[in-house]
């Protein structure tokens, strides 16, 4: 890693600090506040402060470091950037855990202040890495809060809040691209932008739980495709109902638009995620023994994903029928 890359890394980061902060200026000063919206802003505030965390845990990497060796699990790979001896290649708990689990329960064990670590001699360095390995171990679960709120407010039609002007809307998704853009620089091309993201899918909800699968199915891999269904799902109920059905509550078509587009970029990231991801292949099952595990798969995917564009394409239209 040059100077040059580090430093322009650096400046990145710094911007994406300040567009961040100009974009919680605005929620904090227009935005009512219910029980939703607060929700809201505790998450947006722990996803600024986890790429706070973690720039300040990439801000100077040690030399020794070799950014371009790529462990399969994202934890692992920020365990060698950062100098964490035993931090990688965890043992799985369980035949179907591929390792998420596990790292997400080290994770929770790190992040927890209940936990005593007095005695324990340790840098500042040391422990903004032990840190930011943590966060990231567990960003599977604030993914799943995340998706968990996205559904409840395509469902009800409450939006969080009201949607701002363009140069807030523009603050907030520049602030996630220049850390990205920095985290990349800083780790010398290790972390890709976007890589993050499709983690927190394809972690996501680890570390909840026992992480036992009850079907024989790789339990990351069923609650990777269990989201995007919902998702699909709800998506389809929003724009269905808008425009046809009115059986949930109305939802001013700007925010019920912008929900649903976020619903589906998380949909395609999930696709992102799913590539990482060992696939089952049960063979055929059934009574008949014609039912190939792949191909229902697949079917129930595609079927989804054909009824969220039909009502993805109804929410876009302005207004509705009358009910």
């Amino acid at each position: 890693m040059t100077a040059a890359a580090q430093w322009t890394g650096r400046l990145s980061c710094v911007a994406g600090f300040v567009a961040w902060s100009f974009w919680f200026g605005w929620r904090l000063t227009s935005s009512s506040f219910g029980l939703t919206s607060s929700v809201v802003l505790v998450l947006e505030a722990a996803a600024f402060l986890v790429s706070v965390i973690i720039s300040a845990a990439l801000w100077s990497l040690p030399e020794r470091c070799d950014p371009h060796e790529k462990p399969e699990l994202l934890p692992d790979t920020y365990a060698r950037l950062l100098g964490l001896d035993g931090f990688e290649s965890m043992d799985t708990r369980c035949a179907d855990d591929a390792g998420e689990v596990a790292r997400a329960r080290r994770g929770l064990q790190m992040l927890d202040p209940r936990v005593s670590r007095t005695g324990c001699a340790v840098t500042l360095r040391r422990r903004l890495a032990t840190t930011a390995w943590a966060l990231v171990a567990v960003e599977g679960i604030r993914r799943m809060l995340f998706v968990a709120l996205l559904v409840a407010v395509l469902l009800t039609g409450r939006s969080p809040f009201s949607l701002p002007d363009w140069s807030v809307v523009a603050s907030l998704v520049g602030a996630q691209v220049l850390f990205a853009v920095g985290h990349w620089l800083l780790s010398g091309g290790a972390l890709r932008p976007g890589v993050r993201l499709r983690w927190s899918m394809a972690s996501v909800g680890a570390g909840l739980g026992d992480g036992a699968s009850r079907t024989g199915l790789p339990i990351r891999w069923t609650a990777t495709m269990a989201t995007m269904i919902v998702l699909n799902l709800a998506v389809a109920l929003r724009g269905v109902s808008d425009r046809w059905t009115h059986g949930l509550s109305p939802m001013v078509r700007d925010e019920r638009v912008t929900a649903m587009v976020v619903s589906w970029w998380l949909v395609f990231v999930g696709f992102a995620a799913l590539r990482t991801l060992a696939q089952p292949s049960l063979g055929f099952y059934g009574a008949t023994r014609r039912l190939e595990e792949t191909s229902t798969r697949r079917l129930a995917l595609g079927t989804t994903l054909a009824v969220a564009a039909l009502g993805f394409v109804a929410g876009l239209l302005p207004g509705g029928l009358p009910a």
